[in-house]
C-alpha cells in the first residue's frame, strides 16, 4: 500500500485551525453532527477488516494508539503533531507553531459492512486547546486523507 500523508498541505492545516469566518461556519467540536456529517464513513468490508486496516493507516503514519480494544471496536490515538512551522512575529522573533490532533474512533458492523466514525476530536494550538474547526476546508487537509487511506487499505488487502 502506498504510505497516504495525512496532510495535503499547510495552507489546508492552517486554515483548518484558523479558518476563515467569511466563508463558512465553524463547528463545535462538542457538536455531534460534527462527527455525523463530516467524520463517518460506510465500507462494504466486514467490521473487523475495517478496525485493522484503520490501525493499519494510524500505525503507517506514525501516529500511535492511546487505547486499542478491537473486541469493543474503539481506538484512540495519542496526541500527535499535525504539523509545525516557524513564523517571525512584529519584533522578528522566529516563532515555533505546533498543530496537534487527537481521534477517538469508533468501528461496528457485521461481516459484511462497517461503520468507521470518529466519535470526539481534539485539537490544540501548540498549549491552547481548540473548541472549534472549519469542516469543510479542514477535512479535505485533515480527515478526508485518514478515509481515503482506509478505504485503499481495504481494496490493498482484499486483493
Amino acid at each position: 500500500m502506498k504510505l497516504k500523508v495525512f496532510i495535503s498541505s499547510m495552507v489546508a492545516v492552517a486554515i483548518f485551525f484558523t479558518g476563515c469566518a467569511m466563508l463558512q461556519p465553524k463547528k463545535m467540536l462538542d457538536d455531534p453532527t460534527l462527527y455525523d456529517e463530516y467524520m463517518t464513513r460506510s465500507f462494504e468490508y466486514s467490521a473487523a477488516a475495517c478496525y485493522d486496516a484503520t490501525k493499519k493507516v494510524f500505525a503507517d503514519n506514525e501516529v500511535n494508539l492511546a487505547k486499542d480494544d478491537p473486541e469493543k471496536g474503539k481506538m484512540v490515538t495519542e496526541k500527535y503533531v499535525v504539523t509545525s512551522y516557524t513564523q517571525r512575529d512584529d519584533y522578528k522573533r522566529n516563532m515555533e507553531n505546533n498543530q496537534y490532533l487527537k481521534f477517538w474512533v469508533t468501528v461496528s458492523g457485521d461481516e459484511s459492512s462497517c461503520v468507521i466514525k470518529v466519535t470526539k476530536l481534539k485539537a490544540w494550538m501548540n498549549t491552547q486547546e481548540l473548541t472549534y474547526v472549519y469542516p469543510k476546508q479542514g477535512g479535505p487537509a485533515l480527515w478526508e486523507p485518514i478515509f481515503n487511506s482506509i478505504g485503499d487499505q481495504l481494496e490493498d488487502d482484499a486483493e
